[in-house]
């Protein structure tokens, strides 16, 4: 008797650890949408999502704390970012900001274009390859230490296009 008991109880362990892995992690919940990992940073300690309407969902995506990403401009990421993702495109987003030259935009919407990731910022438009989201990339705490510093160059110029 005993050593069923103990075969039921590994059996419900199997199944409990299997049911715990199977939870996607938020960069499998973007790649879903056609999105590369690289569009959030390492740092992320939680997120929630709700279907709405046509397939979309509404999500939130938790930091450990504010921070900044270096890709082939300055992103800054507050520790909530949230927003409404569907198939190629993120909209209504909240939560990063861009900087340009000396000025931070805020990044409104994100569309993935062919090979390209295109950010809306109000009425500007930026296309970036989506090779460069390929890697979850590392926050960092300040702006300055999420740049290449070995470079004289502005710390960030962010190619902008009217539309």
């Amino acid at each position: 008797m005993a050593s069923s008991q103990m075969s039921l109880l590994l059996v419900a362990l199997l199944a409990l650890t299997a049911s715990t892995s199977a939870i996607p992690t938020v960069y499998d919940f973007v790649n879903q949408f056609g999105f590369p990992s690289g569009v959030l940073p390492d740092s992320v300690e939680s997120y929630s999502t709700a279907p709405s309407d046509g397939g979309a969902y509404t999500f939130a995506v938790y930091l450990k704390k504010p921070c900044y990403v270096k890709y082939d401009y300055l992103v800054h990421f507050e520790s909530e970012i949230t927003g409404k993702i569907s198939n190629g495109q993120i909209t209504e987003l909240k939560g990063l900001k861009a900087q340009s030259l000396w000025f931070w935009l805020s990044i409104d919407q994100i569309k993935v274009d062919g090979s390209s990731l295109q950010f809306t910022l109000g009425l500007l438009s930026v296309k970036s390859d989506i090779s460069f989201f390929e890697a979850i990339p590392t926050c960092k705490d300040k702006a300055l230490a999420a740049c290449d510093q070995s470079t004289n160059k502005l710390i960030s110029q962010l190619p902008l296009k009217l539309e």
